[in-house]
């Protein structure tokens, strides 16, 4: 029986524009921006750090790149209102797991972000990352739920698998209609 949902933070409840980052870096060095995101997801660079790297290969001030990530980030209302019913209902613990560096969640949830989640795991504060299964187990831990009663929602096929070897279910978000619907039938069964 499935008592607490957990969703993934961009691809899910907000876009992202690390794509589009990497995209504007040469060929040569297009991965070294994203292992500059993998630091700051594990924590190991500071947010300010990750701007000045990330700046550096691209051949701009850190001030664009934090321009660029504010501009990028589109909150996925339909998703976020999907949760408050969830929340109103009152059956389900909710938590958010997801892969980000310091500052972000603040940006775009602010206060409102203990309001819609009761457990909330980032990878930079843990020094863990999805797909790693030990972030779905402490995840269940801090919820206060064995993993076998949390559902995962993530749009990587990667992070849901790490969620699975945890003992969760997981649902793989690519669209709010196919999301909504699996999680309906997951919910009655």
């Amino acid at each position: 029986m499935i008592r607490g949902i957990i969703f993934d933070c961009f691809g899910v409840l907000y876009s992202g524009s690390l794509t589009l980052i990497s995209l504007m870096a040469p060929d040569d060095r297009r991965q070294e921006i994203y292992d500059i995101n993998l630091q700051k997801d594990y924590g190991y660079i500071s947010y300010d750090e990750y701007l000045a790297k990330t700046a550096e290969v691209l051949g701009l001030q850190p001030s664009d790149i934090e321009k660029m990530l504010r501009e990028k980030h589109v909150r996925n209302k339909e998703l976020v209102a999907y949760i408050k019913e969830l929340r109103a209902k009152g059956e389900y613990k909710l938590g958010m797991l997801s892969n980000i560096g310091e500052r972000t969640m603040q940006e775009l949830f602010g206060e409102e972000l203990h309001e819609l989640f009761d457990t909330v795991v980032l990878s930079y504060q843990e020094g863990l990352a999805k797909p790693n299964p030990v972030i779905f187990t402490l995840m269940a831990e801090r919820i206060g739920l064995r993993p076998e009663e949390c559902v995962m929602i993530d749009d990587l096929a990667d992070n849901c698998e790490g969620a699975e070897v945890a003992g969760m279910q997981s649902i793989q978000h690519t669209s709010n209609e196919r999301t909504k619907e699996l999680m309906y039938k997951l919910l009655l069964s």
